[in-house]
């Protein structure tokens, strides 16, 4: 496993914080972790962003404090997540205070339409970049086609396809006895 020094986490970390849009978010992560520093591997990040996304609490959160401690120990966790937190907050803060005021012209609308359309495809190239570190096999891809099919297609609630499909996927890639 990868140490890095602390403060070139916290520097990433923050930056991505600060520069990182909507559900596009872990796009960011893994151009930061994987692809520019190699500090974590595809797999390495597909069970961090497995195990993000599981867990209560928002995503992005979640996935700073996993890629945190598995490059920097506790210490690193904790310094992630105050570092891909506060930078977003402060922007929030700023924000809200311009709104409030009413800074904000009618045509900031169409720009955070145009963001919007910017995150969908953001969120497209991660999915691509992952989807074969993830879907090994046929049962991997029957699983992630039941899920698709339950939640879009036949309008299943999230929750209840998870029920679902879970089972069935645990059964499948249970540990082997020998």
């Amino acid at each position: 496993m990868t140490r890095v020094p602390l403060r070139s986490l916290i520097r990433v970390f923050a930056w991505t914080g600060l520069t990182a849009l909507g559900g596009g978010r872990s796009a960011y992560f893994y151009e930061a972790v994987v692809v520019r520093r190699a500090w974590v591997k595809t797999g390495e990040f597909v069970q961090d962003l497995t195990l993000s996304q599981i867990l209560p609490g928002p995503n992005f959160a979640n996935l700073a404090v996993a890629l945190g401690c598995r490059l920097g120990g506790w210490r690193g966790g904790v310094w992630a997540l105050l570092a891909v937190l506060v930078p977003g907050a402060l922007a929030l803060l700023g924000l809200t205070v311009l709104y409030v005021r009413g800074a904000f012209a009618p045509g900031a609308t169409r720009f955070m339409q145009g963001m919007g359309a910017t995150v969908v495809g953001l969120v497209l190239v991660t999915t691509a970049q992952l989807v074969t570190a993830s879907l090994r096999g046929r049962i991997a891809v029957a699983v992630a086609v039941a899920m698709f099919v339950l939640v879009g297609p036949l309008g299943v609630t999230t929750p209840l396809a998870v029920c679902l499909v879970l089972p069935v996927s645990l059964w499948f890639n249970r540990p082997s006895r020998d």
